[in-house]
């Protein structure tokens, strides 16, 4: 099994990342993947509509590499911190694109293989899981639509510092539970 990890947060071995990683590697697949959009060259939508006269995106950025690689893939992990009590922009940006696997309107049929698999890890600095809970909902939403089955969030509250997420047990064991539960036909 192929799985990708689109980590969405500016900073690297932040608690998106720690988090992605650790539901990957519980998955047991071997052939990961990792995409770091911050750092990679990926232009927002155009709006164009090439993508469903086409069917394919024709901006030519790296989000060319990301769409070849989610194609391959059986699961892709999303680490999509939440930033100015919102998804954060690179996340924005990344799922914007993603409307080019969508077909033409009105019915917007998804273009992914059937059975790919997702998860959406959520850190969140505020305390209280609840507090962006209508944000969250919508991200997901808004994954499976892509074409994705049963997506699974993983709602992180309560981090600021880097990589913070490791050292909370509960977190760590549901990110492990996420994965396995991934990687189950």
């Amino acid at each position: 099994m192929k799985a990708v990890g689109i980590i969405c947060s500016p900073r690297r071995n932040g608690n998106s990342e720690v988090l992605v990683r650790e539901i990957l590697k519980s998955s047991g697949c071997k052939d990961l993947e990792f995409f770091y959009p911050n750092e990679m060259d990926i232009k927002g939508c155009q709006a164009c509509y090439s993508c469903k006269e086409q069917g394919k995106c024709v901006v030519n950025d790296d989000m060319q590499i990301i769409y070849k690689e989610i194609e391959k893939a059986d699961i892709v992990v999303f680490g999509a911190p939440i930033y100015m009590s919102g998804l954060n922009g690179q996340f924005k940006i990344v799922l914007d694109r993603l409307f080019a696997f969508l077909g033409p309107a009105p019915e917007f049929k998804s273009r992914l293989p059937k059975g790919k698999k997702a998860a959406l890890v959520v850190p969140q600095g505020y305390e209280n899981v609840k507090e962006y809970e209508t944000h969250i909902n919508q991200m997901r939403d808004a994954v499976a639509s892509i074409g994705f089955e049963d997506v699974k969030v993983l709602s992180a509250p309560g981090l600021n510092g880097l990589g913070e997420a490791a050292t909370r047990p509960n977190l760590m064991e549901e990110a492990r539970k996420i994965g396995q539960s991934l990687a189950q036909a």
